[in-house]
């Protein structure tokens, strides 16, 4: 292998168009790899050095050498089975080739190979790649790289430059080295950012970005005073036309941007710069690519994301400046008739559609992130003049990008006025002669329904549902599917009963376009919107069904196209929206075709129709509920075949262009047996549906699921309890998994005692998660894969039998939560201790600020899923519980509890102890409640809700009357002050829970409520809550059964509370998340039951919508 000709001869056949011929040479040279490392190495360096080679070859050369010198498996990492002379003469020969070579990029090649070599034999906790025993680290490497970087020494340009970008690409495998070597450093990075030659300037800029994103905090400070040069390099570069080099370099400013935006903030103080000059290229519209630009923008974009607050304060002009941007970007839109009809004819799933006009679309995204992260206080003022000045303007590019700002920030408006002000912008456009300018206006029309839900949909359906019907025939194809998609977006916050006023109308147009239309777009949308009208108005469906189910059944048999995929879907997806509006009984004979359609749909890699027909059978089993059993014996076993993790074995494959693979399609894993497999993605999203699948069959079927349960677990458990790489890749998967296994628990409880058997697998169960999943996590350290296997546990107990486990198990996995718990709080610690000492050297202005982002989020979620699982164990064995943990839970809620950082857990934990234990918790009291109490005027919402859940947990126990009253005050006081602002969601659900304790303790302890403090009316005031969901379903629950008893101070004197009591339950009906079924009909049978009379004098108070359901709740039958 050492001779020369042989090596040429052996890389020409690497590339060989005959695979008879590559696969020869690709099996010499996996054998020379194994069996002769040294050899092969040596040889390939000599060909990298030999000039007499076609370069295309030596390149080759240097990509496989590159590949043997970076870790990897034994197999692949021939460096690492060289012996110690051999690799040090392979070291210092790369070092004296990358300085002699001639050739700049085959430098740059040899450079890429010090590079990953340097990595490998630097690596502390990698011996293999060392180049002596016991001696970590190339000692030559840093010095001569300086030596050579440095152009007051090295009169060669071209090798200066070489050597800075070398230095930039080792700075991570020596970052102890160069964070020590302050002078040398200092000298390189100054000489090259003055050199004369502006490659080397760029050079320079990229080593300082680079220096930036790794080096600490304390050692890069010093660097903050190149910002100006930086600057000036970047305008230099521009000037120069060397755009290659610009969008390098903005890269890098990129980079920095994300990692340590502190960087620029003195410079941005001093002179608005770099974003003066980032801006200034944004809105350079000729002369430049549109990379540029784009990179540019995204600058501005990701500076606004992680410094908000820091900018909202110091710097309020930045954000508007990058609004201009963003509308300059906007208004590049191709003009003219080819561009319009390329436009109108593509379809919006179609190759391409992304690339067309990409200024315009990064404009769009980028305004939408800005205002997300700076917010619509700060920059709302801004924002609505951009709007303003570009909606008056005459070109139809600028009422484009006036829209497209709209429908991308109105989510973040809270002033019903300004949602009034851009609907009426947005209805006045509808109209337009251009077509792309009405279309977005539908689109933003839908994205405003969206986002103001409900109360758009309220105040302005008579307006905007007549438009939305007339654009359904616009002459342009692509215009009226866009209505049609505004009004799904409308329709499904549109009241039941206000549908169904709306309904005949647009049925009647729905299924005209769709029995007639040939444009896929307009057929895909008419089938979501009757889909939505279904859903919507229910039963009332059953009027058009028999015209509907017909025509879908059709679509699904007809649209079999390669491009009709979606078209499929979407048909597929109706068809079980249609059931579950109508219900079981008219739909069952359908869904059996249904059904049988879907197996019969040859699926392969159409990733896309796969989920449609995952989704349509989880409906259609929500709908048939017991009688879906019947298709399980068809469905199960795909199910099954889905969770095995399958994949080809992997060859060598093409060894010279391995490397450079940009193929994300599939992953190479190390499987049990020790092979090496290739298996798709997709492969992984096929596993997570697959489990979804069979949560959705046990949460709708119940105990019909039984006789398949053992089959399931047997499928599911090589994905829970496995430890090699394949399933260890699956981690949403296998969370998942664990959800599934806690719902088989529940399934084989039910299931068990619908046969009248014991919970014997229920047990079985339970146990075998206990022995498989548990157990192995003791000596886990990972916070992600704790939390769910805390969550999975936390379910599996609270599905479990009580009493399932004996005493000595609960004291013994309790035992196993706190100290898992506490080896949280101790990684925790040892983060932030590492934290503080990185920018303890820092300057002022380099600390931490407002922006500082909190790391400690998975370690919180941790401790709070191992919380819940004590829940968990309370639930099976509550007197257990209470006599031998609860005084272990009393010890760590006094620590929690004196801790700011740890009392959230404490406060879940109370929840979890009077929740489950009841009056048995008692002892925990005089700890628990004054906090509690404490807690409910904390300034962080997070720490309001649980303590205002505690609370209304507490109310209905005798024992809490004597706290009671300062609970009345604390709570009065939090529903009298201000309302939530609408992005506050903690804040939201935070008053949501504190409306429901209110409502508990104004029911049970109404003896113990002060006078000055008006419960009932608190209560009254903030109704419906809609927040909190599993709060609202019980509140609202509540209001029915007071009403019920005809509860005083519910009712108020002379009825005065009445009127609006009856409103939020008629805004309740038919709600999701504000009902349910159940609650449907208790709310339906509390109308029928007042006299007309009384619900006549409370009409003043309801709105039109409650009005028209309230009406339709007393017609029904």
């Amino acid at each position: 292998m050492a001779n020369a000709s042989e090596m040429v001869q052996l890389l020409t056949a690497l590339s060989s168009g005959q695979n008879q011929e590559r696969q020869q040479a690709e099996k010499m040279f996996q054998t020379a790899k194994a069996g002769n490392p040294d050899s092969l190495i040596l040889g390939l360096m000599a060909i990298i050095s030999d000039e007499s080679v076609d370069e295309a070859l030596r390149r080759q050369a240097a990509v496989l050498l590159r590949q043997l010198v970076t870790k990897g498996s034994d197999k692949d990492f021939a460096f690492a089975k060289l012996q110690p002379n051999v690799k040090q003469e392979i070291a210092a020969e790369l070092l004296r080739r990358f300085e002699s070579m001639t050739n700049q990029k085959m430098q740059q090649k040899v450079g890429d190979i010090i590079s990953k070599l340097a990595e490998s034999v630097c690596d502390q906790d990698d011996q293999r790649g060392w180049l002596a025993p016991g001696q970590c680290g190339w000692p030559t490497l840093l010095q001569a790289i300086f030596r050579l970087a440095d152009c007051t020494q090295n009169t060669n340009t071209v090798l200066c430059e070489a050597s800075i970008r070398l230095l930039k690409d080792v700075v991570d495998a020596f970052k102890t080295e160069i964070s020590a070597a302050q002078a040398q450093l200092g000298g390189v990075v100054q000489n090259s950012l003055q050199h004369q030659d502006v490659k080397i300037r760029c050079a320079g800029f990229v080593l300082v970005c680079e220096l930036v994103g790794i080096l600490d905090k304390k050692v890069w400070a010093p660097l903050t005073v190149t910002g100006p040069v930086l600057t000036q390099v970047l305008v230099q570069l521009c000037q120069a036309n060397l755009q290659e080099e610009v969008q390098e370099c903005l890269q890098q400013y990129l980079e920095i941007a994300s990692v340590e935006p502190d960087f620029f903030k003195h410079q941005l103080l001093q002179s608005m710069e770099p974003a003066k000059t980032l801006a200034t290229l944004v809105k350079t519209k000729t002369g430049l690519e549109e990379g540029i630009r784009n990179m540019a923008m995204e600058w501005l974009t990701v500076y606004c994301e992680k410094k908000p607050k820091w900018l909202a304060k110091s710097l309020p002009a930045f954000a508007g400046l990058a609004l201009e941007c963003c509308m300059d970007l906007m208004l590049e839109v191709e003009d003219g008739p080819d561009a319009l009809k390329e436009w109108a004819e593509r379809m919006d799933d179609e190759e391409g559609e992304e690339d067309q006009d990409e200024l315009y679309h990064n404009g769009e995204e980028a305004i939408d992130r800005i205002v997300e992260a700076i917010g619509m206080e700060a920059v709302g003022t801004a924002l609505f003049q951009l709007v303003g000045h570009f909606s008056s303007q005459d070109k139809w590019q600028a009422k484009l990008a006036a829209l497209t700002a709209v429908k991308q920030t109105v989510e973040y408006v809270e002033d019903h006025s300004h949602v009034g002000e851009m609907a009426k912008l947005l209805l006045a456009h509808m109209d337009h002669p251009h077509p792309r300018v009405r279309c977005t206006a539908a689109h933003a029309m839908g994205q405003l329904a969206n986002d103001q839900a409900p109360h758009f949909q309220d105040a302005w359906h008579s307006t905007v549902m007549p438009k939305l019907l007339q654009l359904f025939d616009d002459s342009v194809d692509r215009v009226a599917s866009m209505s049609m998609s505004a009004f799904v977006s409308f329709g499904e916050e549109l009241d039941n009963a206000l549908m169904a006023e709306y309904a005949p109308t647009f049925m009647g147009k729905l299924v005209s376009r769709l029995q007639s239309s040939k444009h896929r777009m307009v057929l895909e949308e008419s089938i979501t919107s009757i889909a939505v009208i279904a859903g919507v108005i229910g039963k009332d469906f059953s009027l058009y069904y028999d015209v509907i189910m017909p025509l879908l059944k059709q679509l699904v048999l007809n649209a079999k196209g390669e491009k009709e995929s979606r078209l499929r879907g979407k048909a597929f997806e109706c068809l079980s929206l249609l059931g579950l509006a109508v219900g079981k009984e008219k739909f069952l004979p359908d869904a059996k075709d249904a059904i049988g359609l879907m197996l019969q749909t040859d699926l392969g890699t159409d990733e896309l129709l796969r989920e449609y027909i995952k989704e349509a059978s989880e409906r259609i089993c929500k709908c048939l509920k017991n009688d879906f059993a019947q298709f399980l014996p068809h469905l199960m076993p795909s199910v099954f075949k889905s969770l095995k993790l399958e994949g080809e074995e992997a060859g060598a494959g093409n060894v010279a262009t391995r490397a450079d693979d940009d193929d994300n399609e599939y992953v190479e894993i190390t499987g049990a047996d020790g092979k090496l497999v290739k298996v798709r993605t997709s492969k992984f999203e096929e596993l997570v549906s697959a489990v979804q699948l069979i949560i959705t069959y046990c949460d709708e079927m119940g105990g019909s699921f039984f006789d398949w349960i053992q089959s399931t677990a047997q499928a599911l458990l090589p994905l829970m309890a496995s430890t090699d790489e394949a399933m260890l890749l699956c981690d949403e998967a296998r969370s998942a998994a664990y959800i599934a296994w806690s719902k088989l628990i529940k399934c084989a409880r039910t299931g068990a005692l619908e046969r009248n058997q014991p919970p014997t697998l229920a047990n079985e169960l339970l146990r075998t998660f206990l022995q498989r999943v548990v157990v192995t996590v003791q000596s886990e350290t990972d916070p992600d894969t704790l939390k769910d296997v805390g969550n999975g546990l936390s379910e599996c107990l609270k599905n479990a039998e009580p009493g399932s486990l004996g005493g000595q198990e609960v004291g013994q996995l309790a035992e196993q939560l706190f100290k898992l718990i506490d080896e949280s709080f101790i990684r925790e610690a040892a983060e932030q201790k590492s934290a503080l000492e990185d920018k303890a050297s820092a300057p002022a202005e380099l600390q931490a600020d407002e922006d500082e982002e909190d790391d400690e989020e998975s370690e919180n979620q941790c401790r709070q899923c191992m919380e819940e699982a004590l829940g968990g164990l309370m639930q099976v064995a509550p007197e257990y519980f209470a006599t031998s943990v609860l005084p272990e839970c009393a010890k760590r809620l006094q620590a929690w509890l004196g801790s700011k950082q740890h009392r959230i857990l404490a406060f879940f934990l109370g929840c979890d102890l009077i929740l489950h234990l009841k009056e048995l918790s008692q002892p925990v009291w005089q700890v628990l409640i004054p906090a509690v109490l404490q807690g409910l005027g904390d300034e962080d919402a997070d720490v309001r809700t649980p303590c205002a859940y505690a609370l209304g947990l507490a109310a209905p126990l005798p024992s809490f009357a004597q706290a009671a009253p300062d609970a009345f005050r604390k709570l009065g006081t939090l529903l009298g002050g201000p309302v939530p602002k609408k992005r506050d969601d903690s804040g939201k659900i935070a008053m949501d829970n504190c409306v429901s304790a209110m409502l508990l303790l104004a029911r049970h302890q109404h003896a113990a409520c002060p006078q000055d403090v008006p419960a009932w009316q608190l209560v009254v005031n903030k109704l419906p809550i809609r927040d909190d969901e599993d709060e609202a379903k019980k509140v609202h629950k509540a209001l029915v059964e007071l009403l019920t008893e005809q509860n005083a101070g519910l009712i108020g004197p002379n009825n005065a509370h009445l009127g609006k009591v009856l409103s939020a339950l008629a805004e309740a009906y038919k709600q999701e998340g504000l009902s349910n079924d159940e609650l449907d009909i208790e709310i339906q049978n509390l109308f029928k039951r007042f006299p007309v009379q009384i619900l006549e004098t409370c009409a003043q108070v309801f709105s039109e919508k409650q009005q028209k359901k309230i009406q339709k709740m007393l017609t029904m039958a």
